[in-house]
């Protein structure tokens, strides 16, 4: 929920202030930090405990507590922002360094500058006051209202509310047949022991339906003794859940009695008898704990199906592998479809199949939305004109048939969620429809927007991380694809659930969808504005105009695809935090927006973007760096200004495309007669850095640094300094991943760190014997030996190398003779090899490894694509039907094996 998330995010500013407050500003005494903390904490621990309690009192709270932790933000930062630009203007006469800066602070003005410290303080204070009133006011609330809502007893919708008929079921069963043999082959399976088999999905995936055709099954009837059904949604009652069951069940007569009582005689109930018990829709492992001590193992067959939307329930459950429902591809979608507008007996007409088909795609697979939208149409005009209509807003026509269901029941999992969470989940709508999401990306935005609650334990990219996996535990976001050390690279968002987000921010005022495309004009006071593509540049200028006049408390301004480069980006975004653009600035505006945490624009059109680097001591606060494109075909590497050792909230620095020079750092700073050295905590990327200097005082400085991308080139006259230092990259002690690239071997005897999980060699010339320093790292789970990293005729590795080793690419070597078995790669999963014209063949024992589950090939010799058939033929036999090899689309016609599209290709080569 935004209000929350203003907590959190007033928390973080806060907490900067007491670890890296900016250089040479006195903003804030100790006292009114202390103060707003302690307030503050006590606010977020009152959301916490009442987040699932809504009402018109609560609501109204939560607007006030979100109106002052804004009003705190936009004080503080106005004012340090004020404080940082006057400086510099200051600093500038005096100093060159600032003199670009300079010259364009003359060209604008900044009317608060100067602004009275009094004032400023007065006015915090004024909000602090507020904030300690509206914690007076959540005190009553806990001691009145609060309490009687929180011990209300939670009731069950049970069986009672549960109609079966089986004939509608079997319309609905649509694109679930293999799903329910799966299912009944489990239920009747000869497992004697009790045994729980979860059906897990997302909220309107068909879990209820394929349980409740399931339940009516004939054979299924006949298989059990007794069967019931509950339903235990969100809110439950254990003693409700106990009465259902019996009078399911057809128990003895029910007195009053207490729960352990009720669980007593149901335990009677069932003893000895073969029965099956439906437990539908169940949010949280804490009911089955408390009703498993009422069902007995009979060693008969007994068996319980679970429905839930929650992946970490469903593991909870210790018993058999949850069955995991997935969307209805497009031919099982158009089916159900069919059959629910037009019958068993009729087919679409043709002049309407097109439109229907895009209403379809419309629904994303989602069988809850594809029924909704089928009942619409069943009862409506059958019209080109009409079905058009709805395939133009397919979501608004699916909120308003069946009084709003499809998304009253997908409302159900945010409304679930712990309020830590709502804020991630949300702001998952800023990114366009069917994008498909880089979780690292997602990881970086989370922690630049303050959105994230902090735990002394683990860093903010953890906790992000986290509250990635539970929401992809809770059925809420779908991964795409895994990296090479099988971490979620990418992951999707249905897009009836990103439309739930928008409506949920929109209420919330938690950001703004300015899609212009569209005549909104609302921007005034929304902290995040996110702008979309528009083929009317008319329309797109007005929109960002718009922006400059009302937008002055925005903190994020995130822009997908707009492409006109004459649109600038508006001055008034003086407090922006969040900046992802392309080329819609210039280098004055960016000097100026000295509160940013995070910035990423692609450098491909307008190089001079990368002027502001020279800076960047002027943004404290930055976090994230990510440069894009490439400078214009320039290979010469950009210089850092030694500003960058003074930033010690920088967090990640990378060029995607290109490489920096590294200044050495300052060996003192003196300040006040103490030396005073910043060390970076907080730096874990810098990707990529030219010839880089890894001297003891760089090791000091950066001592969490996790991953880093390192080139070495000679000069004429050799390295103009002592490239021997590279050996100290062993003392980088927290180093996970490292891409290493070179033209020249400087490997023969270097010590990786230890650390190590990825490495990626290029162009480095090793001889294959010279990998053994690689080899013996402990920890190693990912090698890529790219574009003659390597040279030789031969390739033996030693046994005992590689222990951890699950991901081996080879791309681009002379390689022709090697030997491997399941001893040098012991568990190994995935082998890649590309571009390989003079390798003989595979090893036989590669196939050998019990790990490996795939080998992918890219333009190599004949003989190694045969060898990779002689494998894939072997693993069949043995029975390892899940193991694939796949060629690229170049030898389709050669050969068969598992073929894969040019476009999964380009995926699977991405090794960076």
């Amino acid at each position: 929920m935004a209000t929350y998330a203003s907590l959190l995010s007033l928390g973080h500013i806060l907490d900067h202030f007491l670890q890296h407050p900016p250089r040479q500003i006195d903003v804030l005494d100790k006292a009114q930090i202390d103060s707003l903390l302690e307030n503050l904490t006590f606010l977020r621990d009152f959301l916490e405990d009442f987040s699932l309690i809504r009402g018109d009192v609560i609501q109204a709270l939560e607007e006030k507590i979100a109106r002052s932790a804004y009003a705190a933000e936009d004080i503080i930062e106005s004012r340090v922002v004020d404080l940082i630009l006057g400086n510099a203007e200051a600093g500038s006469e005096r100093s060159g360094i600032f003199s670009y800066f300079n010259i364009f602070l003359k060209k604008v003005t900044l009317p608060f500058v100067y602004s009275s410290s009094t004032l400023f303080y007065q006015d915090l204070q004024k909000v602090i006051e507020e904030i300690i009133s509206l914690k007076e006011d959540v005190m009553k609330i806990k001691e009145t209202e609060g309490i009687k809502i929180m011990e209300q007893p939670r009731k069950a919708a049970t069986a009672s509310s549960f109609v079966r008929g089986a004939s509608d079921s079997k319309n609905t069963m649509v694109g679930f047949d293999e799903d329910l043999n799966q299912i009944m082959e489990t239920l009747t399976g000869d497992e004697s022991n009790l045994q729980i088999l979860p059906i897990v999905g997302m909220g309107g995936i068909g879990k209820t339906t394929l349980a409740k055709n399931v339940f009516d099954n004939p054979l299924i009837v006949c298989h059990f003794d007794l069967q019931a059904w509950v339903t235990i949604s969100q809110q439950y009652s254990v003693h409700e859940i106990l009465l259902g069951l019996l009078k399911e069940i057809g128990g003895e007569e029910i007195t009053q009695k207490n729960d352990d009582e009720l669980g007593l005689c149901l335990h009677r109930s069932l003893f000895d008898r073969r029965y099956f018990i439906v437990m539908d829709d169940m949010w949280s492992i804490e009911v089955w704990d408390a009703m498993k001590r009422f069902l007995p193992d009979n060693n008969n067959g007994s068996r319980v199906l679970v429905t839930t939307r929650l992946s970490n329930v469903a593991d909870n459950f210790f018993s058999c592998t949850p069955h995991q429902l997935h969307l209805l591809d497009e031919d099982q979608s158009w089916a159900l479809f069919c059959d629910k507008v037009f019958g068993k007996e009729s087919c679409c007409p043709p002049e309407l199949e097109e439109v229907g088909k895009t209403i379809v795609r419309n629904c994303g697979g989602l069988p809850l939305a594809i029924v909704a939208i089928s009942g619409l149409l069943a009862k409506s005009s059958r019209t080109v004109e009409y079905w058009e209509h709805v395939a133009d807003d397919t979501h608004a026509a699916l909120n308003k048939g069946g009084d709003g269901l499809c998304f009253g029941i997908l409302s159900l999992s945010y409304k679930h969620l712990p309020v830590h969470l709502k804020p991630c989940f949300l702001y998952m709508a800023i990114f366009p429809e069917d994008f498909e999401i880089r979780v690292s990306r997602l990881v970086k935005l989370w922690v630049a927007e303050g959105i994230l609650k902090p735990m002394s334990s683990r860093s903010l990219e953890q906790i992000a991380e986290d509250n990635l996996k539970d929401l992809i535990d809770r059925n809420l976001i779908q991964v795409h694809d895994y990296g090479s050390r099988n971490k979620i690279k990418t992951c999707t968002f249905h897009d009836l659930l990103r439309d739930l987000c928008l409506r949920e921010a929109q209420k919330e005022k938690f950001f703004l969808v300015n899609g212009l495309d569209n005549q909104s004009k609302i921007i005034d006071n929304k902290r995040r504005l996110i702008m979309q593509r528009s083929s009317d540049e008319k329309l797109c200028r007005q929109q960002v105009f718009d922006a400059r006049n009302f937008a002055s408390c925005t903190r994020s301004l995130i822009c997908w695809e707009l492409e006109s480069t004459s649109i600038k980006l508006p001055v008034c975004f003086r407090l922006l935090r969040v900046l992802n653009m392309d080329d819609f600035y210039s280098c004055e505006e960016i000097l100026q927006l000295v509160n940013l945490r995070y910035i990423y624009f692609d450098a491909s059109s307008n190089p001079n973007l990368l002027n502001p680097l020279e800076s960047l001591s002027l943004l404290w606060n930055l976090q994230t760096i990510i440069i894009a494109g490439t400078l214009c075909g320039s290979v010469t590497p950009t210089n850092l200004p030694a500003e960058i050792w003074e930033m010690p909230q920088l967090r990640h620095l990378k060029m995607e495309q290109g490489d920096f020079y590294l200044p050495d750092p300052p060996s003192t700073n003196s300040k006040n007669g103490r030396r005073d050295i910043i060390v970076m905590k907080n730096l874990q990327t810098l990707c990529t850095i030219r010839n880089f200097r890894c001297t003891d005082e760089v090791v000091h400085r950066m001592p969490n640094l996790k991953k880093l991308g390192i080139t070495y080139w000679r000069f004429p006259g050799g390295f103009g300094w002592d490239h021997y230092e590279v050996y100290n990259l062993s003392n980088l002690r927290n180093l996970e991943s490292l891409i290493f690239g070179s033209y020249e071997n400087v490997l023969r005897n270097l010590c990786f760190p230890q650390s190590l999980k990825k490495l990626t060699l290029e162009n480095c010339r090793v001889p294959w014997e010279d990998l053994t320093v690689v080899g013996l790292l402990p920890h190693l789970e990912v090698l890529n030996l790219m574009d003659k990293a390597v040279k030789g005729r031969e390739w033996n590795p030693v046994e005992g190398e590689f222990p951890e080793l699950k991901s081996l690419k080879i791309f681009s070597t002379d390689l022709v003779e090697w030997t491997a078995d399941s001893s040098h790669f012991p568990r190994l999963e995935k082998l890649i090899l590309g571009y390989l014209e003079f390798l003989k063949e595979i090893p036989e024992g590669i196939g050998e490894i019990p790990t490996l589950r795939s080998i992918l090939l890219v333009f190599c010799s004949d003989s190694v694509y045969s060898s990779a058939e002689k494998i894939q033929e072997e693993q069949l036999e043995l029975g390892n039907y899940e193991f694939q090899v796949r060629i690229n689309g170049a030898d389709r016609k050669k050969y068969s094996v598992g073929l894969l599209a040019q476009s999964t290709w380009k995926k699977l080569l991405n090794f960076h």
